[in-house]
């Protein structure tokens, strides 16, 4: 199928399934994956990934960008223990209790330690969009887009120590080198830091120099796709080098940056349909039954762990009520960085 019309057909759909959807009070993200589920592998077929590969990492970025922005210095202070425990416990919960879970299933421990670390990490896009629907603020909008932005950086540091550790377990006579194996993650991660860190800093500078939206809006898209780019050129966190991007430029230029944030708000819809229909059209809902007890026994275990660390980690650093109570459901979607 031409692609323009592809794209089209998509947008449209998409659209249709989120209003649909909106009417009986279901967020409009569902709608989006439904619809690719029906043009993907699972029904018509006419969605490829490779397709619309590129969507993937625009919407990542903008996602990563958007986290940034609305993480206020001040807000970060007042809920800054809050957050590094949470953060801690929720991955960590959801690693241990699918470790073990696993484990015990199988017999295997190699087997529990990767799917373990594969359950450390949460997927931002599906929950930033919905908080993005509804226009929430506060206590804890703000924990969760901190939680879920740092959250990927925890899942590499675990899953690097995990695959050494399986590694010397499945296959003894590999020598395996704790220390080499997290040098990747901690490379990923600082890298992503640090080019993040420096084209914030330049966009900071060059924004007031654009007034017009439209201007506002090209500057913005340069400036994520470039950090889109050197992410992948250098094999760093696609999302943390944009989040960094947006944190820096969302302190230092504050008032700027709420104005540029009404600007993207407008570009974001059709990249976002396009990303969760590309969500959708990867399922094939027909190898469902396939993953068994297994399955099902990952998907209790790590809800129960994200729900439980977020909870206990609210709870120890005397998090605001709200927080413990719902924070933890914000923490279930799952992608990313466990795909890659």
């Amino acid at each position: 199928m031409d692609l323009l019309l592809l794209i089209g057909i998509t947008l449209l759909l998409g659209q249709v399934g989120a209003g649909l959807l909106r009417r009986i009070k279901v967020p409009q993200v569902v709608g989006y994956i439904l619809m690719g589920v029906l043009l993907g592998k699972s029904a018509l077929n006419w969605i490829r990934p490779e397709t619309l590969a590129g969507v993937t990492s625009i919407a990542l970025g903008l996602i990563g960008f958007t986290i940034g922005s609305q993480l206020y210095f001040p807000q970060l202070a007042k809920l800054g223990k809050s957050i590094l425990y949470i953060s801690m416990l929720e991955a960590s919960g959801a690693f241990f209790l699918v470790w073990f879970s696993v484990w015990a299933l199988t017999g295997e421990v190699y087997q529990g330690l990767v799917f373990g670390a594969l359950a450390s990490a949460t997927a931002p896009a599906a929950t930033v969009d919905v908080l993005e629907e509804y226009k929430c603020r506060g206590d804890l909008t703000t924990t969760i887009l901190a939680v879920v932005g740092i959250d990927d950086g925890i899942a590499l540091i675990i899953y690097g120590i995990a695959e050494s550790f399986s590694k010397v377990l499945f296959m003894p006579e590999v020598n395996q080198n704790l220390f080499v194996s997290l040098f990747e993650p901690v490379r990923e991660i600082g890298g992503s830091i640090i080019v993040g860190a420096l084209l914030g800093l330049v966009f900071s500078r060059i924004l007031r120099f654009f007034g017009q939206k439209s201007e506002r809006l090209s500057v913005t898209l340069a400036i994520v796709f470039v950090g889109c780019g050197l992410a992948e050129q250098f094999h760093l966190s696609l999302i943390m080098t944009n989040m960094v991007i947006g944190l820096v430029v969302g302190n230092l230029v504050p008032r700027e940056v709420r104005r540029l944030n009404e600007v993207v708000t407008g570009f974001t819809p059709p990249i976002y349909i396009l990303f969760f229909a590309l969500v959708g059209a990867r399922l094939d809902v027909r190898l469902l039954p396939v993953m068994g007890v297994l399955g099902i026994v990952y998907i209790i275990a790590r809800a129960a762990g994200k729900f439980g660390g977020a909870y206990l980690g609210a709870v120890i650093s005397h998090a605001p009520v709200v927080v413990r109570r719902y924070l933890g459901l914000a923490l279930f979607s799952q992608a990313g960085v466990v795909i890659g």
